[in-house]
């Protein structure tokens, strides 16, 4: 009986466990009062920004006619171009500074008195990189509908649906998060000055999630607050002002993040031998 052993080598990747980062940004890299009668210059360095209805003038300026853009770009703290499902997003909450105005206030979806935070959607071939803070609010006649080049979405079955006309449209939008003023009370009137206003992105929407998810993807998260508080030429300031990265009190955005899989991080190079015998007639 002869016996013959072989020797086998094998590899053996252990891939890192996925691990969880948690980035805030102190302010967004870019911000825009995004209102078509902007004429800062350039059109991003104005020290407020507010948001508010047009009156809802029929073939006049969007409902929610005065936007307030903030562009955080994540790419150096979170990797991109990972494929949007690899980013696991467990918490997002985003802060802004009233600095004025003189508003009704609630803190559940309501058109007149809620502040509503969307993500962001953009036309001709835009995107939050091409767009940042300074490129033309839209081409055409600054009084029209549906002409913004970037414009507040709730990103409905992931189709960047525009809802800045949502009441000429009739339809109800699902904002990201709802406003919550920190110290004041729903249901009352708010004089801004100082108070922060706290966005809890609502992860349990899947439209939410995705729309984050390929934000992380690209490496940049661009979100929109508006509201339907309506405006009067030349008439108070009945509606939210809001600070800016020029006025030095920002937007500020917070998110906890998972990105899967992970590196491999350990390599275990071992041998195994099987021996066998055969019997010689």
């Amino acid at each position: 009986m002869k016996s013959q052993c072989l020797l086998y080598g094998f590899l053996i990747v252990v891939a890192a466990p996925a691990a969880g980062q948690n980035v805030t940004y102190d302010h967004p890299t870019f911000d825009r009062w995004n209102y078509p009668f902007n004429t800062s210059v350039p059109l991003g360095s104005r020290e407020a920004a507010t948001t508010f209805s047009s009156g809802l003038i029929p073939g006049m300026f969007d409902d929610r006619d005065a936007q307030f853009l903030n562009s955080f770009v994540t790419a150096g703290d979170i990797t991109p171009g990972l494929g949007a499902s690899n980013y696991i997003i467990t918490s997002a909450t985003a802060t802004a500074t009233l600095i004025g105005g003189e508003f009704f206030y609630d803190n559940v979806y309501h058109e007149g008195g809620s502040i509503d935070l969307f993500g962001t959607g953009f036309r001709n071939g835009l995107n939050a990189f091409a767009y940042g803070d300074d490129f033309a609010w839209g081409f055409g006649d600054p009084t029209s509908e549906d002409l913004r080049n970037a414009y507040a979405t709730d990103n409905l079955g992931g189709s960047r649906r525009d809802v800045s006309n949502n009441v000429r449209d009739g339809f109800t939008p699902t904002p990201f998060a709802v406003g919550t003023i920190i110290g004041e009370t729903p249901g009352s009137t708010v004089t801004g000055s100082g108070q922060t206003v706290e966005f809890n992105l609502d992860l349990s929407n899947p439209d939410v999630v995705s729309y984050l998810q390929d934000s992380l993807d690209l490496g940049i998260v661009s979100l929109s607050v508006t509201s339907l508080h309506v405006a009067q030429q030349g008439g108070p300031l009945v509606f939210p002002v809001f600070g800016t990265n020029e006025g030095g009190n920002p937007m500020t955005l917070n998110l906890s993040v998972t990105v899967v899989p992970a590196p491999a991080s350990l390599a275990v190079l071992g041998f195994a031998g099987v021996c066998t015998s055969r019997r010689r007639n």
